[in-house]
């Protein structure tokens, strides 16, 4: 595999990283070399037979204090001993890549080896998404939606209970944003919902749709029409 192919994977894995570790990842930098120099293994104890896929050299967060390091942290992709682990299997070095992306920035953090192990079991979840085409897309129906009323949900600390026009009708949504939106500053605001969700209840209240919202740092950030457009309006 030429360098720039594998340093494309590399560069795929850290997207799939959840943004809230990635946004905690200042001043670093990711670099791939064939294979380890003489230096990183005599610093690892490794023997002229040990196979380092990865090398994570820095402070790790946990280990800082006072930090105000100008040279930046640096994880190593050894290209050579992955692709050797690998057999030269495409499929099969992608997903060493992938581990390694995980595992080095575990060492970054300052998790141990089975904090790390976990933490690459529970990656699966969000990074083992079906491919769909374009006939499933067409199956969402996806509406902009104005906000008419916006309440507390008596008995929830996350959730608001919101009444919204789609043009044709009106619904009830329950949302989990009460600790980012205060109900009055929704009131007005157009949102983007899915309009064909099954009806759902929750906590004795039917949802008949759900809004779509970014999943920041700092929790979700609703998604809103840059223009102004009227309720209703299908996105495509």
């Amino acid at each position: 595999m030429d360098k720039i192919k594998f340093e494309e994977l590399i560069s795929q894995a850290l997207k799939k990283i959840p943004y809230h570790f990635l946004n905690k990842m200042g001043n670093i930098a990711i670099v791939s070399q064939d294979e380890p120099s003489e230096f990183q293994k005599e610093q690892l104890g490794y023997s002229s037979g040990g196979c380092i896929l990865g090398l994570y050299e820095g402070v790790p967060q946990i280990k800082r204090g006072y930090y105000n390091r100008s040279a930046p942290d640096k994880i190593t992709f050894f290209q050579k001993n992955i692709e050797t682990v690998a057999g030269n299997n495409e499929q099969k070095i992608k997903e060493i890549v992938e581990e390694t992306v995980w595992h080095e920035i575990g060492h970054h953090f300052g998790l141990n080896e089975d904090e790390i192990r976990k933490r690459i079991q529970l990656k699966k979840p969000f990074m083992e998404k079906k491919t769909i085409n374009y006939k499933d897309f067409e199956q969402l129906d996806l509406r902009i939606a104005k906000i008419l009323k916006a309440e507390e949900f008596e008995g929830t600390d996350k959730l608001l209970v919101l009444e919204i026009d789609l043009g044709e009708e009106r619904r009830q949504l329950i949302a989990g944003i009460k600790q980012e939106y205060s109900p009055e500053s929704l009131i007005g605001k157009k949102i983007v919902v899915v309009a064909n969700l099954e009806p759902k209840e929750i906590k004795g209240k039917m949802s008949q749709g759900m809004l779509l919202a970014v999943d920041s740092s700092q929790g979700p950030v609703l998604l809103v029409p840059e223009g102004e457009v009227p309720p209703g309006s299908k996105i495509k």
